[in-house]
């Protein structure tokens, strides 16, 4: 997909390689870009930013109208999270976890999501297909945010990614049909460029 880091309403502008939030014909709220660094951003403003000089340090910015107050140096991320909130999930929240403290990054309340009356009951296959969608580009986002820590640290030692167990490949078969499509695209995409590379 084709995002931008400076945006207003569905106009994109100043194009970079990401992706944004929408489902269907739905507004965006957020979005992120790869290149030239990574990034995260809402339709109104920056959230965070990879350090265009030093690559392993990301600016957050916690106060929408200020300048980037807080600084993430990758070499202390222990854990890259998303997290829920409970039945329906209208709220979700990425966020990382540090050697001495929980950041997190921003969350989303998504509207027109009905209470669950009996919220013990098992989630049906609308439900969990529901999710996997609504879910998919902070996850997507998260995976990204990962990839760049683990590029940025020492060694490039890999850093963990923690979702709930209701977007997990065993426990929703929506996900774990995604799973399989995302590996298909990837290994067809190596698979074609090594025949590129073939002398």
């Amino acid at each position: 997909a084709v995002v931008s880091t400076q945006s207003t309403g569905k106009e994109c502008r100043h194009v970079s390689a990401g992706e944004i939030d929408s489902v269907g014909s739905d507004n965006w709220n957020y979005g992120y870009t790869l290149t030239p660094t990574f990034s995260i951003f809402s339709s109104t403003s920056s959230i965070l930013q990879q350090d265009s000089e030093n690559r392993g340090l990301l600016h957050l910015h916690t106060r929408p109208g200020y300048s980037f107050n807080q600084k993430i140096w990758m070499k202390d991320v222990e854990m890259v999270f998303v997290r829920l909130s409970d039945r329906p999930w209208a709220t979700q929240k990425l966020g990382v976890k540090l050697q001495d403290q929980q950041v997190d990054i921003f969350a989303h309340t998504r509207p027109g999501f009905d209470e669950v009356e009996d919220s013990e009951t098992e989630p049906s296959h609308d439900e969990l297909g529901e999710i996997m969608i609504n879910t998919e580009w902070i996850v997507k986002c998260a995976a990204q945010l990962v990839h760049t820590v683990s590029q940025n640290r020492f060694k490039n030692k890999h850093v963990p990614l923690y979702v709930p167990k209701i977007i997990q490949a065993d426990m929703n078969p929506w996900v774990e049909m995604r799973n399989s499509m995302w590996h298909s695209q990837v290994t067809d995409k190596l698979e074609r460029s090594r025949k590129d590379y073939i002398p």
